[in-house]
């Protein structure tokens, strides 16, 4: 099984390097759907990895409201991957 440190990087990098696509498009074409997308997405994933890292939004499972912390982590890390996946579309368009 990955370590933490190694499960949290993933998500950190990838989020950096979409964010910074996007943040550069922004600056050359302004905002459009597609950009803002990508930009959300990889601060999305930037943040699920900034979770993993520090064992906040429900990866630590010594957290007292579990269920709580999993459907919000579900959430974010489903905002990550939606974003990222559009964003890694316009890209490749």
């Amino acid at each position: 099984m990955p370590s933490t440190k190694t499960t949290g990087a993933a998500p950190i990098a990838t989020g950096v390097l979409l964010a910074g696509t996007a943040a550069r498009e922004v600056a050359q074409h302004g905002f459009e759907l597609w950009t803002t997308l990508a930009l959300a997405g990889g601060l999305s994933a930037v943040a699920v990895g900034v979770g993993v890292l520090t064992g906040r939004g429900g990866f630590d499972t010594d957290e007292t409201d579990e269920h709580r912390d999993r459907l919000s982590t579900v959430a974010l890390a489903g905002l990550a991957l939606t974003s990222i996946a559009v964003g890694a579309g316009i890209a490749l368009a």
